[in-house]
């Protein structure tokens, strides 16, 4: 089969979309969690704030998949910030 231009074109797009729902969901998931858990307050408010600023951390993502310039590099730097994100909520948490 040939792959056209138009066509990788389209491949491009649904994998950025794929991107930015899963990596989009993850990123939201642990800085909500991140926050929740860890923010200096008390732990109903740090839970409130952790949410919402789930949002806002979800809008930059996929704001940022769209407007990169390779799908590669979109893919790397959201799975780079889920690392992170999972690795200090892990670091902060201490021994179980």
């Amino acid at each position: 089969m040939n792959l056209t231009k138009k066509h990788l074109t389209a491949i491009d797009v649904t994998i950025r979309v794929l991107i930015a729902l899963i990596g989009g969901y993850f990123v939201a998931m642990l800085s909500a969690i991140l926050i929740g858990n860890h923010l200096l307050s008390d732990k109903t408010n740090s839970i409130i704030t952790g949410l919402m600023l789930s949002f806002i951390f979800y809008l930059i993502t996929v704001l940022f998949v769209f407007a990169t310039k390779t799908t590669k590099r979109a893919f790397v730097v959201v799975g780079g910030v889920c690392i992170l994100l999972h690795l200090f909520n892990y670091y902060l948490q201490g021994p179980q």
